[in-house]
């Protein structure tokens, strides 16, 4: 996907009416694909339960996040769509959700809006102001559309980019990081790359819903999920569950606020099962790499520091808890998050894990566990 240019998709092309049509009932389930699937993720990613990258294909955090959102509506989870939850997700839209067209970028880098990562000195925007194009395509009162048009402005474009060379073979992992090591920032790998992350999307997504267009065009209108939205409320608490991969952002009555599929940990590294607190939120951190804390590590002596930036091993924000070398992290690979090991730190996209460092403070309760959460904390939240 490193190519700017759209290149035409194998797959059956995307019907953007359907996605936009709030009267689809095409029950989603395994092996499902297409706009449907499209459709209910960008619902569901609304919505705060997070299918994780957006794509056209039913997978494993698309069930939990549908499974989530069935609970909290007090529905059989089943982790499948059907007509009652096509129901439930088309009532809850709120017109509130409208695309946003960012504004310059300023001299810190870095875009605020809930559910888009800052990307400090890659070409992300700081802030962010209603799309005009889009609103007045909105009819009032009528659900907002799951896919809008997006107007590729000149900071998407503009860099700097960083191109990582792939390391293969024996101890690659370590190996990459003392290659990381020598970049002064870890960007995005093009402009495709930034909008995916942007729109919460897979880059494939991106190609197959804009044939023959090109991302790296300064003005090329291309069409996008409508995914920025409303930040949630603080949370009051968070639980990490290791048996779901999941993060949970509760309110004070145990509502939900917000659903992440996450990577948590593994046989090497479980979770450390217990009561902890968030001690600190560092945005655009430096990543420390120290061999003694990676049991696959062979060569002990090595030590790295990398840069910042959205392509950094922790991503975009890490969270840093109580409990010592543990945190709540972003990562360079969003289409791996719940589908590879962690060194037992919980990993989420960057999008979900900067959203999620809003709504969380110094001292916020965090609970680790191993074991789906209680009935109370599965209840649909309030809205703020």
């Amino acid at each position: 996907m490193g190519a700017t240019r759209a290149r035409k998709s194998s797959r059956a092309h995307l019907d953007l009416a359907k996605i936009n049509d709030p009267n689809t009932r095409d029950t989603v389930g395994p092996h499902s694909q297409g706009d449907a699937v499209v459709r209910a993720e960008i619902l569901l990613d609304r919505l705060k339960f997070s299918p994780g990258e957006i794509g056209t294909a039913y997978d494993d955090n698309f069930a939990k996040a549908v499974a989530a959102f069935q609970a909290a509506s007090r529905l059989p989870a089943l982790g499948s769509v059907d007509s009652a939850t096509w129901s439930a997700l088309n009532n809850d839209q709120s017109t509130g959700h409208v695309q946003q067209q960012p504004q310059k970028q300023g001299p810190a880098g870095g875009q605020q809006q809930s559910g888009s990562p800052n990307s400090q000195g890659s070409g992300q925007p700081t802030d962010n102001q209603p799309n005009a194009q889009t609103q007045s395509s909105q009819n009032q009162g009528a659900p907002p559309p799951a896919i809008v048009s997006y107007t590729i402005l000149p900071e998407d474009v503009a860099g700097p980019f960083t191109k990582i060379p792939e390391v293969t073979g024996r101890d690659r992992g370590e190996r990459m990081m003392l290659v990381e090591a020598r970049f002064k920032q870890l960007n995005y790998a093009s402009a495709l790359d930034l909008l995916a992350e942007k729109f919460h999307a897979s880059p494939r997504l991106l190609v197959e819903l804009n044939p023959a267009k090109r991302f790296d065009k300064e003005g090329e209108q291309i069409e996008v999920p409508n995914v920025l939205t409303p930040a949630p409320q603080q949370a009051s608490s968070v639980v990490v569950d290791a048996s779901t991969h999941s993060v949970t952002a509760l309110d004070g009555s145990n509502k939900v606020l917000a659903f992440y599929p996450a990577t948590v940990g593994s046989e090497h590294d479980p979770l450390p099962v217990g009561h902890w607190t968030v001690k600190e939120i560092d945005r655009y951190p430096h990543f420390k790499y120290n061999p003694n804390l990676f049991w696959d590590s062979e060569d002990k002596r090595p030590r790295a520091r990398l840069a910042p930036g959205p392509r950094n091993p922790v991503g975009v924000v890490w969270i840093g808890l109580s409990k010592e070398h543990y945190g709540i992290h972003g990562t360079a690979k969003p289409a791996l998050i719940g589908q590879t090991q962690s060194h037992g730190c919980i990993r989420l996209t960057n999008w979900d894990a900067s959203e999620l460092a809003g709504m969380v403070k110094v001292g916020t309760p965090v609970l680790l566990e191993e074991g789906t959460p209680s009935p109370a904390q599965l209840q649909p939240a309030s809205s703020p």
